[in-house]
């Protein structure tokens, strides 16, 4: 059996590290784009007002609170879900369109020239065969969610630190004189 992917052209390295170096800037672009939208201190303080607000809900069921109680605080929830919810969208609705531009015209402008050349990826114990496209992809993809991780580790410590801070200033206007 002839393997038909072997019969194409690969596609040269020089070519293969700017598609690499697109990846990394559209991903760059991409962080600092959804930075600047969500504001990640305002999310957090809906996240923990909603947390409240259900553990308050799990309370009045465990009670067997009256089911027009248990009803308004799940009311009071919805507006907090909503307006959580539309702030991790709003970086959705800017980034989704990008990256389709990107992905489906300026790529194949600049590196249509390349046609149906190939580049090997070995990835345990696997080998597939990517067109040009392919390499920008999953260049965006894996540093997508390594930048993804890196920023949610970065906005817990920062979390714990604004947290520590607020305790400390507390603690120093409760003093008295």
């Amino acid at each position: 059996m002839i393997d038909d992917t072997m019969a194409l052209p690969p596609i040269p390295t020089i070519a293969v590290i700017e598609l690499i170096a697109s990846g990394v800037l559209y991903t760059i672009a991409a962080a600092m784009i959804q930075r600047k939208l969500v504001n990640p201190k305002r999310t957090r303080q809906l996240q923990d007002q909603i947390k409240l607000k259900s553990d308050e809900v799990r309370k009045l069921i465990k009670d067997n609170a009256p089911k027009e109680q248990i009803a308004e605080k799940q009311k009071e929830m919805m507006p907090l879900m909503k307006a959580s919810m539309g702030s991790s969208m709003k970086a959705m609705f800017v980034l989704l369109p990008s990256f389709l531009v990107v992905y489906y015209l300026i790529i194949p402008f600049a590196f249509g020239y390349l046609g149906t050349a190939t580049t090997q990826l070995n990835l345990f114990s696997h080998v597939f065969y990517l067109q040009y496209r392919g390499v920008f992809f999953v260049t965006v993809f894996v540093l997508g969610l390594i930048t993804s991780i890196g920023i949610l580790i970065y906005d817990r410590y920062r979390a714990k630190k604004d947290v520590k801070k607020e305790e400390a200033q507390e603690g120093i206007a409760e003093q008295p004189l």
